[in-house]
């Protein structure tokens, strides 16, 4: 059950150190740093096919994107942490 684990204290743990885990995670994940060079290329041939103000759409909208993938990471970070938490009991 989750309400056993500190959730406060994972959900803090887990901003406090994204950057490492995820360093951890994609430092030598070849698949991970070719898709990010595809994103970009992609990006800056989008770029230069349209307005300064779809770009700006386009910008919010990943931002946006960013966000939702942000709380979706969260969410497994912290059921990975309930489920340790019970298989450790």
């Amino acid at each position: 059950m989750r309400d056993s684990m500190d959730t406060d204290a994972m959900t803090d743990y887990y901003w406090e150190n994204l950057k490492d885990i995820l360093q951890r995670q994609f430092a030598d994940d070849d698949e991970y740093h070719a898709l990010i060079q595809k994103k970009i290329t992609a990006e800056n041939a989008l770029k230069a096919l349209i307005s300064e103000e779809a770009w700006s759409l386009y910008l919010e909208l990943d931002a946006i994107s960013n966000e939702l993938e942000s709380v979706r990471l969260e969410a497994m970070y912290l059921t990975g942490a309930a489920d340790h938490e019970k298989l450790s009991k």
